[in-house]
């Protein structure tokens, strides 16, 4: 079984916590209450392989994994483009994963693994177009990415092309998963645009983008807007960065 950390309200990233499982179900961190303690006279059907733990009523309230949602409501294709040329302001995000399989790279992909000249970005130039053309009228662009202290493959490949992503206007910043964790960031891919519209990232198992879910419950938006303050906080400018991990 694995886990993936949904949140915490302990202040420093640690118990009591929240995880989804890589199984259907809930996992909560807690402390441990006493065998002596009078709960175990009020638990029912308690089996052996059973144990109580205690956390806030907050913890649940906030950070319990929501149903996902039907496939069919989430934004893709034209519409998840307009969101990126429809913000008024702001558009940052917090990236988690070390892989994403985006089918118009892959050519270049597999070029960068070969160690040889990447022969065509055209694939890359309407993002880039997009980015230009925002963050030319004072728009910010910009995202935190969560990184492990060993970089897979296509890490190191995101850090080759950061550099035409830093040309375009963004602001990509590089952050150690332990200072992440510290911060209780959670394991998702979101964008915030503006400060009121959360689009929550989807995928697939093999790292295909199913779509986003739209969220614009200001309570919903507010934790991740301060997940996404600690982010920045800690985060490592791409400069600082690409000098100390070389992606070749």
């Amino acid at each position: 079984m694995r886990l993936v950390f949904c949140g915490t309200n302990s202040g420093g990233g640690g118990c009591p916590a929240v995880y989804e499982t890589d199984r259907g179900t809930v996992v909560v961190q807690g402390w441990k209450i006493d065998r002596q303690d009078e709960a175990y006279e009020d638990a029912r059907h308690l089996a052996e392989n059973e144990e109580l733990v205690e956390v806030p009523r907050e913890l649940l309230e906030r950070f319990a994994p929501r149903s996902a949602p039907d496939p069919s409501e989430l934004v893709k294709g034209e519409a998840f483009s307009a969101l990126f040329r429809d913000f008024a302001y702001t558009a940052r995000r917090l990236e988690t994963r070390t892989h994403y399989d985006i089918e118009n790279e892959r050519e270049s992909f597999d070029q960068f693994l070969a160690g040889g000249q990447i022969d065509d970005l055209h694939w890359f130039e309407p993002w880039l177009e997009t980015m230009r053309s925002q963050t030319g009228q004072g728009r910010t662009v910009s995202r935190v990415r969560v990184v492990p202290p060993e970089l897979t493959d296509y890490l190191r490949f995101e850090l080759f092309l950061a550099r035409e992503n830093a040309a375009a206007g963004e602001d990509i910043r590089y952050l150690d998963r332990k200072t992440a964790s510290l911060a209780g960031l959670p394991d998702k891919d979101f964008w915030l645009f503006d400060s009121h519209t959360l689009a929550v990232l989807h995928f697939t198992p093999e790292a295909q983008l199913l779509g986003a879910e739209i969220i614009t419950d200001p309570a919903v938006v507010v934790e991740h807007a301060r997940w996404l303050d600690a982010a920045f906080q800690h985060a490592v400018a791409y400069e600082e960065f690409v000098k100390e991990h070389p992606p070749r």
